[in-house]
């Protein structure tokens, strides 16, 4: 997705948010804040994805406040908070008919958590609350039964946040059910709230999933110019990929890659305008080939 005008206030929110949770003194945020403003101007082109821009501005930022993982403490809590909602989670599936889309919906209300972002969770305590509500809601967009079309051979399934890694461990648990070889990707350095490594081997997705592979390059969602060899391979070969949230969108919908599927929570005008959908709506989005 192409950077938008309206992308740069909410950019700059965030990059304000995170910069609070380490320093404290309003001089220097206002110099951070400054130095991160010409620098926006500087790298702003509209023909760039927003990805991209994002990258640069988050990369930036981490250097000035001096700390390569501001969203630490607040995605350790989201993970715990995620766990607590386990058994709810799990009683919902085991009660639903189609359990793989009930998986997905527990795997989308996590999705709430992008802090910084207007209409999302401003703290991990909110997912509780948020979780409930958007589960209640229930999908809007639901193109499950096409997703369930590409199940076979390798699925690539790309992880978005932590908090609902959890959910998503559920998802990944059924989509073993079908004849699939499931590859997580995760992110291999810290950048936002998204999951890394670490956080997956600490929730046993090794457990699940027939293999853990990482992104590679600090990246927002994903730069396509610093993966493995075995993920380009696997990514021009899968059956199925599957993303989760808004970042993974704004860097795979400048690709060419499909089938492919993407679950999150729209929270984005920009997003819900390039996608033709409404903000505010739990979505499965599948774009697919002609002959599935």
């Amino acid at each position: 997705m192409k950077i938008k005008p309206r992308c740069v206030p909410c950019l700059l929110s965030r990059v304000l948010f995170e910069s609070k949770l380490v320093i404290k003194d309003e001089r220097k945020l206002s110099e951070i804040m400054s130095k991160i403003v010409k620098r926006m101007a500087e790298i702003y082109d509209y023909k760039k994805s927003s990805a991209e821009i994002a990258t640069e501005i988050h990369g930036y930022t981490y250097e000035l406040i001096n700390n390569n993982d501001p969203y630490k403490d607040l995605k350790e809590k989201s993970n715990e908070i995620a766990l607590n909602l386990l058994p709810e989670a799990k009683k919902f599936i085991e009660n639903s008919k189609d359990k793989l889309k009930a998986s997905i919906q527990c795997s989308i209300a996590g999705n709430c958590i992008d802090f910084g972002i207007e209409g999302s969770a401003k703290k991990p305590e909110e997912l509780a609350q948020k979780f409930h509500e958007y589960l209640l809601q229930g999908l809007q967009h639901d193109d499950t039964e096409q997703l369930k079309k590409y199940l076979k051979g390798d699925i690539l399934y790309f992880t978005d946040n932590c908090g609902e890694i959890v959910f998503d461990k559920l998802v990944c648990e059924q989509l073993k059910n079908y004849d699939v070889n499931l590859y997580l990707v995760c992110k291999k350095y810290p950048i936002l709230t998204d999951a890394t490594y670490d956080d997956v081997k600490k929730l046993g997705f090794d457990e699940v999933v027939d293999e853990i592979l990482t992104t590679g390059k600090f990246a927002v969602g994903i730069d396509f110019n610093g993966i493995s060899e075995k993920l380009k391979r696997l990514l021009n070969e899968a059956s199925l990929i599957i993303c989760k949230g808004m970042a993974n969108y704004e860097a795979f919908s400048e690709s060419n890659y499909k089938p492919i599927a993407y679950l999150m929570r729209i929270k984005c005008d920009s997003i819900a305008e390039s996608m033709g959908l409404e903000k505010g709506i739990n979505v499965v989005k599948v774009y697919g080939r002609r002959d599935a």
